[in-house]
């Protein structure tokens, strides 16, 4: 098995455009507390199986942020939000894709947990149920994160 993302350190403090095309810098994330970061793009299967579950994070988180990085064009990620009715806040990250690089990104979705210091705490890379229940727990979802409908796997590789 090939080395990972990053998994220690400082988080890249990158501005990126949102969806309403202003950059805005990372930091601004973790500024109050913890940010589960997911980096994705809309053609991968895993990011699209991971994304409903980020969404459900982000509305029932009672702690923290969530941030979607999307390695999309701003139509496509428009199309995505619209498609699956997400509401988390989202950045576009272009090609050469410098935030991805300087995390040493090995696969997509990756999650990042970013402490209020912008230390990258946790990583998971793929689709992992038990670490997306793990990081839900961390931002203050309480209860289960999945419920007996959803026919996720335990895990499928990014």
């Amino acid at each position: 098995m090939g080395k990972g993302a990053r998994a220690s350190g400082e988080f890249p403090d990158l501005a990126l455009a949102g969806l309403d095309g202003h950059s805005r810098p990372l930091r601004e994330a973790w500024r109050e507390g913890d940010a589960l970061v997911l980096i994705g793009h809309g053609d991968c299967s895993t990011t699209l199986l991971t994304l409903p579950y980020f969404e459900r994070i982000h509305r029932r988180r009672s702690r923290g942020t969530a941030l979607l990085v999307l390695q999309d064009d701003a139509a496509a990620a428009r199309g995505l939000s619209a498609e699956l009715a997400l509401s988390v806040p989202i950045r576009l990250e272009a090609e050469p894709y410098p935030l991805a690089a300087t995390l040493e990104l090995v696969a997509v979705p990756t999650l990042f947990l970013v402490d209020r210091e912008g230390r990258i705490a946790r990583v998971s890379e793929g689709f992992d149920r038990d670490a997306l229940e793990s990081l839900a727990e961390r931002l203050g979802v309480e209860g289960p994160l999945f419920v007996p409908e959803d026919r996720a796997p335990a895990f499928k590789p990014g």
